[in-house]
């Protein structure tokens, strides 16, 4: 981790200290005030183009920390849709957001129609980045008047809205700005990044637990099958840190995108069922706050692609690719 990665990441645990500690919605919305004041969500877009500097990886960092902390913000949405603004109509104080659409949008008019369900913090938002098939990157509008937003939310709580648009005017992306495919590696990193601050949370959480809670004369961790799974969350993590690291060193190529987005969503299933087996009955009770860990990992491990997903399209790349060539990507020198 470079050092300024570092000091983002230890600025995180300094804003998130003191405040943001319940999930509550007022401490979400003052957290991210203060985020956007920094300009933290702008992080790893050249401050040429209106960003803080920086790279994907220091990125990474802050978003990682706000997971490790158990902390939701639309960071990796906004940072993302602003990532893509920046390459086109240039970055203003409006919010944005980012969706990644499964099927082509029809705007051959300069209009679109559609409803789009689970569009990331809508309600929250200015503008949206609709990225779809076979189409560079569209910008809509959310306050027009033939825009509207039906508030939902995902497993952890956070909001995934539906977004019904009635010929609401589009504005696409400059020419030489990221496509669909570019936008959904960026997406894939940042929430492998997210995912391993989380599970980093819930182990720190469980580890402390089983160290405190005394039992048959002694601390929980001194049971060897406690003790057992313990060391086999440490070594989840262990994996899932070595894989993202690996596909943020450099350009990230798409076998290390998968790689790490798989290495890490198989971390979050491992870690969230043992965090809860070692807790027993205190990892479900709303007052404890090992849910804020594990809900996100459950919901932000698929939140691109499925963890089945991710599987069998790693392991087409790696029958294409060959048995040599898949083990130089995944030691490289």
């Amino acid at each position: 981790m470079s050092q300024l990665a570092t000091e983002l990441s230890a600025l995180v645990d300094d804003l998130v200290r003191g405040h943001a500690a319940t999930g509550a919605a007022d401490e979400r919305r003052t957290l991210w005030e203060q985020t956007r004041e920094l300009g933290l969500h702008r992080v790893g877009i050249a401050e040429e183009q209106g960003g803080s500097g920086g790279a994907l990886e220091d990125l990474a960092a802050i978003v990682g920390a706000l997971g490790r902390n158990g902390v939701s913000l639309p960071v990796v949405e906004t940072a993302t849709a602003d990532w893509v603004i920046a390459h086109g109509t240039g970055l203003t104080d409006r919010v944005a957001t980012l969706f990644l659409s499964d099927h082509p949008l029809d705007t051959a008019a300069g209009t679109v129609t559609a409803e789009l369900r689970g569009v990331p913090w809508a309600r929250d938002s200015e503008l949206l980045v609709v990225c779809a098939p076979g189409t560079a990157p569209l910008l809509v509008d959310l306050g027009h008047p033939s825009a509207e937003v039906r508030p939902g939310e995902n497993l952890a709580g956070e909001p995934r809205d539906v977004v019904v648009l009635d010929g609401v005017p589009v504005t696409s992306s400059a020419d030489g700005g990221p496509d669909t495919e570019r936008v959904r590696a960026r997406l894939a990193l940042l929430w492998s990044a997210a995912v391993t601050g989380a599970a980093h949370g819930a182990f720190r959480l469980t580890k402390t637990y089983v160290s405190e809670r005394h039992q048959f004369g002694g601390p929980l961790l001194k049971i060897p099958a406690v003790a057992g799974n313990l060391a086999l969350m440490r070594v989840e993590l262990l994996q899932a840190d070595a894989a993202l690291s690996l596909a943020l060193s450099g350009r990230p190529s798409p076998f290390a995108v998968e790689s790490a987005r798989l290495v890490t969503a198989t971390a979050a299933t491992t870690v969230a069922r043992i965090a809860h087996q070692l807790h027993g009955a205190m990892g479900i009770t709303q007052e404890y706050p090992l849910h804020r860990f594990t809900r996100r990992l459950w919901a932000w491990r698929d939140a691109v692609a499925s963890e089945r997903e991710c599987a069998e399209s790693l392991g087409h790349r790696a029958v294409a690719l060959g048995e040599e060539e898949t083990w130089a990507l995944l030691t490289p020198a």
